[in-house]
């Protein structure tokens, strides 16, 4: 999905709130404006979507002759602490939302910021009024504000600085820049991966560091409330009520989940399933459900006849479903039916001491074994995962870092397992067909996949090899693209060994190309972007002509394409003194 793609569909979703709030006393008097009424409608738009609020017009206090509308609104935290949210919008049209936010623009934005908090802000209306009179007192009683600017631009951090000088400068403040890239991820991760972004709008804790206060359910009259584990990693078991649960997610949010390979949908059968139990037949709870597992790096002693336990550094890695579908259907139950819940459901919780990672991982496997998961998904929250997934929404090919992790895609776009894009980009740009070859042939043995292991934990882990600081989606695009093509017009679709051919073919075809375009344009020339380029716009047609230039070379060398002769060819062919008439008068 382009920019300017994601950028249209915001557009049409503003345009529908300008319809269906076209009454509003603001849009009436800036009928003329359509920067006035686009940065309102991107402030009804944001509080619908991050806040859940439908009652905007308490919240949006509009300017005075400027092109900006602000947000004041109070809002309290898991820790029952008073936030004060500012937000500022800028909308922008269509030419201008690949484009770098103005500096200026941000900084105009600080200014009135600090002019707001030193009570300096003048010619305001009513409403604005009333909300900086309640600001002031939040002040003065050393309270919480963010500020955060909204805008349909890119943001590159070029007032970093500057925004860092006015948190020092003003402390218990914060400063959150919401560009355009970021409102496509959070929008892709609601609507087609079904889980929920993190919210601008709300404070988060993180439970790897704070420390968790749990209350354990009384389990008989002789205080033996948990059961205890020594060897050969300390662990204890006790049963939790859904109060418990719902108020550790509350606290905490999908951090609780940050070490687990699934993250918690907001919508699934399964979900449904265990809410409706919990709703239905609490005191069947237990019986039905597995429960949660959970590490801690320190991890208390728990006296047996202990109800209430204190935890630093808690991660639910086995469980998130659980989790969340009770604090769904806690949330949303009367008074009543949550007593009912606590009086007749428990949770059984496992609390392990990390054993390290290696522990920690198997752990999170085994207790997973009901549902299948491959070994990429134990790396799917690591940041070069994340950073691959997240450049990869500006084009129409999305990387899939977990299996399954996209339940619905927009039109026109298409996903790929990291897997294969690993696999691509080891044969094409680093030139090693034969590791993807190996462990292929050793993944139908042992069903470990080696592209996501570690040499540190497997001697023949490639995933170092593959993915560390240089490691850049375009490229590995790129590979994707060639892969693709040379798929769906391979020569040797008819032979055994097709798909190894292939990798062997993708490590040629890197070699020939790069030598043809050097010669034809020039040395500096962006090999892979020029690839990308042409296929996009569907000029494949040099592209099918350097593969067949390979055939020729391959059949013209007179040997099998095998592991045993690859090196042979692929020198013979870096070797080769390449002229571009070779390739360009080719008949395909």
């Amino acid at each position: 999905m382009q920019t300017v793609d994601f950028y249209r569909i915001m557009d049409k979703e503003l345009e529908e709130k300008l319809v269906k709030y076209k009454d509003d006393s603001f849009l009436i008097r800036n009928r003329s404006s359509v920067n006035n009424q686009k940065s309102y409608a991107l402030l009804i738009w944001f509080l619908e979507f991050y806040g859940r609020r439908t009652n905007y017009h308490d919240f949006i206090t509009d300017g005075n002759g400027d092109s900006s509308c602000d947000i004041i609104f109070d809002n309290y935290d898991n820790q029952g602490n008073k936030v004060f949210y500012i937000v500022q919008s800028k909308w922008n049209n269509e030419n201008n939302c690949t484009a770098e936010i103005n500096k200026d623009e941000i900084l105009k934005s600080l200014s009135d910021f600090e002019t707001i908090l030193r009570g300096e802000k003048r010619k305001v209306n009513d409403k604005l009024k009333i909300k900086l009179a309640e600001l002031d007192n939040h002040l003065k009683e050393n309270g919480d504000v963010k500020f955060i600017f909204l805008s349909l631009s890119k943001y590159s951090g070029n007032a970093n600085e500057n925004i860092k000088s006015l948190i020092n400068y003003q402390p218990r403040t914060t400063f959150d820049v919401i560009d355009i890239e970021r409102l496509k991820i959070n929008y892709i991760d609601r609507n087609f991966k079904k889980i929920e972004p993190i919210n601008p709008l709300e404070t988060y804790y993180d439970p790897d560091t704070s420390q968790i206060t749990i209350e354990i359910a009384k389990l008989n009259e002789h205080n033996n409330n948990c059961i205890k584990i020594d060897e050969p990693f300390k662990a204890y078991m006790f049963l939790l009520r859904p109060k418990i649960i719902y108020e550790l997610f509350k606290k905490y949010g999908f951090a609780l989940f940050y070490k687990n390979v699934r993250n918690p949908l907001m919508q699934s059968r399964f979900n449904e399933e265990i809410e409706q139990t919990i709703i239905d037949e609490p005191a069947f709870f237990w019986y039905y459900n597995n429960g949660i597992t959970a590490i801690t790096y320190l991890l208390p002693a728990i006296r047996n006849q202990a109800t209430t336990i204190k935890i630093t550094g808690l991660q639910i890695i086995n469980g998130a479903q659980t989790v969340y579908s009770i604090y769904k259907a806690y949330k949303n139950a009367s008074p009543t039916k949550q007593m009912q819940m606590d009086n007749e459901a428990m949770i059984t919780m496992r609390l392990l001491k990390s054993g390290g990672k290696n522990f920690d991982l198997n752990v999170t496997k085994y207790t997973n074994s009901q549902n299948p998961i491959n070994d990429r998904d134990f790396c799917a929250n690591e940041d070069i995962q994340i950073n691959l997934q997240n450049n990869s929404y500006s084009t129409n090919i999305w990387y899939e870092k977990r299996s399954d992790e996209f339940r619905e895609l927009p039109a026109g776009i298409i996903k790929v397992a990291n897997s294969i894009f690993a696999n691509v980009f080891l044969a094409y740009h680093l030139q090693d067909p034969i590791s993807v070859i190996k462990n292929y042939q050793q993944f139908k043995q042992t069903n470990k996949d080696l592209i996501f292991i570690s040499h540190k934990n497997h001697k023949e882990g490639l995933y170092e090899k593959i993915f560390d600081t240089t490691t850049k989606f375009e490229d590995m695009l790129c590979a994707f693209y060639v892969f693709d093509l040379l798929t769906k017009n391979t020569k040797y679709g008819d032979t055994k060994n097709v798909e190894a051919t292939i990798y062997f073919l993708l490590t040629f075809f890197n070699i020939t190309f790069t030598k043809y375009l050097k010669i034809k344009y020039d040395s500096k020339i962006n090999v892979n972007r020029k690839i990308i380029m042409l296929y996009d716009n569907h000029q494949t047609e040099i592209l099918l002509k350097a593969y067949e230039f390979i055939n020729i070379f391959i059949q013209k060398y007179g040997q099998p394409l095998d592991i045993t002769n690859f090196l042979k060819i692929k020198q013979a062919l870096e070797n080769y003194d390449l002229k571009i008439a070779e390739i360009e008068t080719l008949q395909i």
